[in-house]
């Protein structure tokens, strides 16, 4: 998690250039680690409730995601106000908790049948009525809202139902990630060298919420400091997405998508190097400026 972030920090901030939304291995990784996490909040549920719910502990545990989520949505309107946080994955944790304690004694079979049919349900339906701001948070929008973290009910409670349905039907999975609970006595973490970081381990998943909180603070503060120390060359996300988009027109052409690119990095250097960069960009170009950089675009594209 730490690991992706600190890519999409120094994507964002023009530092590296990850393809975090369309690269299917940064997709997968982005899967993989956001069903983790709600893997094991379903594990989580089943061993909280093995004697009986403790409604009191419940509360209060409910009630720091509610504030922790609360915390991130107020955070994500003040810095990115044209993709806030409305429902990540605190949002949603806090919400599907709640609604697991319905099936928290079911079956393991009946509960992993419901996470199938939640899946399918989330990866097939849209309809334009869950587009509304009060009903998108459940996931059967036909348009993706804009968000840094959308985590919508539908489809991702299936993580959290197999998490409940593999504590089920293991009921030691939870008590040290084995079936039959409890970590081996010899091997590398029984032994000296192993111990330490089984330590470590423990520590950072009882501190789990307040590293979620406070890492990405960290990770982005340091990351733009150093985007802006001027010691290494940024690419904003507008040159970018300019870049794409030349690339994009270049190839509807038929143009060999090599050449694009080519010539396209070529016309962004020139415009660069006319300090002309921010006036295309806000189309603020005075006439000589747009014959400037009209010749250099004719000298990118010469043969």
């Amino acid at each position: 998690m730490a690991v992706y972030h600190a890519c999409w920090d120094l994507t964002f901030t023009g530092l590296a250039g990850f393809d975090l939304f369309d690269n299917p291995l940064w997709l997968a990784a982005r899967t993989a680690i956001l069903s983790s996490f709600l893997l094991i909040a379903g594990i989580g549920l089943v061993l909280a409730t093995e004697s009986g719910l403790d409604w009191p502990r419940f509360s209060r545990r409910l009630g720091r995601l509610v504030a922790a989520a609360a915390a991130v949505s107020a955070a994500s309107y003040a810095v990115f106000p044209d993709s806030p946080i409305f429902f990540g994955v605190l949002h949603h944790m806090a919400v599907a908790s709640l609604l697991g304690l319905a099936v928290v004694r079911w079956p393991a079979g009946a509960t992993l049948a419901l996470a199938a049919a939640v899946l399918a349900a989330g990866q097939t339906l849209a309809f334009p009525l869950f587009d509304s701001p009060w009903l998108r948070w459940i996931g059967l929008t036909s348009v993706p809202p804009d968000s840094n973290d959308f985590v919508p009910l539908l489809p991702w409670m299936a993580a959290l139902l197999a998490g409940v349905a593999l504590a089920r039907r293991w009921p030691g999975v939870g008590c040290g990630g084995l079936p039959g609970g409890g970590l081996p006595g010899g091997g590398l973490l029984g032994s000296g060298i192993g111990r330490p970081v089984v330590r470590a381990l423990v520590w950072g998943g009882r501190q789990s919420l307040a590293i979620y909180l406070i890492h990405q603070p960290i990770l982005y503060g340091a990351i733009w400091v150093l985007a802006q120390s001027g010691l290494f060359a940024v690419e904003s996300p507008a040159s970018r997405n300019f870049l794409a988009s030349c690339v994009a027109s270049c190839e509807r052409t038929g143009t060999a998508p090599a050449l694009c690119e080519s010539r396209c990095g070529c016309v962004r250097r020139e415009i660069t190097a006319l300090g002309q960069w921010d006036a295309f960009l806000t189309d603020r170009l005075d006439a000589q400026s747009r014959a400037n950089i009209g010749a250099a675009a004719q000298r990118c594209v010469a043969p």
